[in-house]
């Protein structure tokens, strides 16, 4: 396994998160103290990305403009930190938008670092992580949910760890759009909103309820506004309440239109949000049976800078991932870490040549990991299904593109190469992607026989998409397996675009 290096605070000087939500984005700069993340600015824009949303999922050109404007002006405070210590993640509705790679393209263009869509369990694991981490450590588990624009994601933990997560399709601007048509307010719309989340909520009570918690606790800018007005009012008892909510609902009910709240504690920007997202709280305190919440500041901005630190230091969880799927489906550790040593052998002799980042070097390692998963479900075709596995599975610290990514490797690395894969890979990452299979395929070749023989002493070229490799004189010709691989391998490359010649 490649060691990963430990990394100091004066390695990092600063670092940058940004949450493009569903109804805000959110940048956080920090800097690192003794592995603690030091807030240095904090800013955030409604963006309202969801409003952009249309009925065939495609995001108009009023909602990409605003998105990508509201990049442009991040970037400028962005100037100076390293492209490496800057991520950025998108939410609930560019999980959703069919046009949502074409936004993201012009986000990597303007931000100049990663650009990635998160799935919605790996969102509440960053949300827990960032809250966990404002928060006192205390014994036993706790329930923690942000109210987003999009979704409304849930977890319990313990510490700093996650136990159960789950992201509900109940948001206050999509709720908002839903329940509250032509921007009116109405005891039935408010009525049928907190139904249709309580409805929802079913889906995940009985194992949350089993799991139990000690204490609740809601993140983001919707329980925050309400805490507020709670607070002006005089209805908050150190802590949210569900009478104090039904008193903040009535006063709600007061107004015709979303345009005619006028209450303390709640900012303009976040008034036409507020009967929808108060609606999805009171299903969670009604539902889950929560009895008192507090509130936290820790959000997915800050999760996502520690899970950022974490990726840098020898605790990272993604490794911790990969090493959970290659239990649970039986692999073959031995086979897995010869293949892997192998491809990480190969990329360092072609890196360079074939400008490949340490992202690609990342994917080629957990993919070479994982490649034999499949067999779990049946030896033949393996190949496919380990690349099912790898897409639609739940793997924490990994993003939907990286998913995408490794799927494609896997699915790839035997037999036809499945074109179809390639053709949802990103257009600007499609090279590098074609580049790591061959390096895959040919890793996964030299160690075909499955045992410590260790490799032979050979050189390897490559020219374009061309590979040479140079055998000791006539080695190859007395391993008649591995010669008839190659030659097939010739075959197969010729597909991709690619050359492979040997001697």
């Amino acid at each position: 396994m490649t060691e990963l290096p430990t990394v100091t605070d004066s390695e990092i000087p600063h670092m940058a998160a940004i949450d493009m939500g569903s109804n805000s984005f959110h940048m956080v700069i920090a800097r690192t103290e003794s592995g603690e993340i030091r807030p240095v600015q904090k800013i955030a824009e409604k963006v309202m990305l969801a409003t952009g949303l249309q009925e065939d999922n495609s995001l108009d050109e009023a909602a990409l403009e605003r998105g990508l404007a509201c990049l442009r002006r991040f970037a400028q405070c962005l100037e100076g930190i390293s492209p490496r210590y800057v991520r950025c993640v998108g939410t609930n509705t560019l999980r959703k938008a069919r046009n949502g790679n074409a936004f993201l393209r012009e986000a990597r263009k303007i931000l100049k670092c990663p650009v990635e869509v998160v799935n919605g369990r790996e969102e509440a694991r960053l949300i827990y992580l960032g809250v966990s981490h404002s928060l006192a450590q205390e014994d036993g588990h706790r329930l923690v949910f942000d109210i987003g624009g999009g979704s409304t994601e849930f977890i319990i933990g313990k510490g700093f760890e996650p136990i159960l997560t789950e992201s509900l399709h109940m948001g206050c601007v999509s709720y908002r759009e839903r329940f509250f048509p032509q921007r009116q307010i109405s005891e039935q719309g408010f009525r049928r909103a907190v139904i249709r989340a309580r409805l929802e909520l079913t889906s995940i009570e009985r194992s949350y309820r089993d799991a139990g918690w000690g204490a609740a606790v809601g993140a983001s800018g919707t329980v925050k506004a309400i805490k507020n007005a709670l607070i002006e009012h005089g209805w908050y008892q150190d802590g949210i309440h569900l009478d104090g909510l039904y008193k903040l609902r009535d006063k709600v009910l007061s107004f015709s239109t979303l345009d005619d709240i006028d209450i303390a504690g709640i900012k303009v920007d976040r008034r036409t949000v507020l009967p929808s997202g108060l609606a999805i709280l009171i299903a969670i305190f009604e539902q889950l049976g929560v009895e008192k919440a507090r509130f936290s500041d820790g959000a997915m901005r800050e999760g996502i800078l520690y899970d950022m630190l974490g990726r840098h230091a020898p605790e990272d969880v993604r490794e911790r991932t990969v090493r959970a799927l290659m239990k649970r489906y039986s692999v073959d550790e031995t086979q897995a870490e010869r293949v892997q040593q192998t491809a990480m052998d190969l990329f360092r002799r072609v890196e360079q040549a074939w400008d490949l980042g340490a992202y690609c070097q990342d994917w080629l390692n957990w993919s070479a990991l994982c490649h034999e998963i499949g067999l779990v479900v049946s030896h033949s075709g393996y190949h496919r299904h380990g690349a099912y596995l790898l897409s639609y599975s739940d793997l924490p610290g990994f993003t939907r593109q990286d998913q995408k990514i490794m799927a494609t490797l896997v699915g790839c690395h035997r037999r036809k190469v499945r074109t179809a894969m390639l053709d949802e890979v990103l257009p600007h990452l499609l090279d590098k992607v074609r580049r790591l299979i061959m390096l895959l395929r040919l890793a996964v070749v030299f160690n075909r026989s499955r045992r410590d023989a260790g490799l032979p002493v050979f050189s390897i070229a490559v020219q374009g998409d061309s590979i040479h490799l140079a055998f000791e004189p006539d080695w190859i010709n007395r391993q008649p397996l591995l010669l008839a691989d190659l030659q097939q391998e010739q075959d197969i490359w010729k597909k991709l675009g690619a050359t492979l010649d040997f001697e």
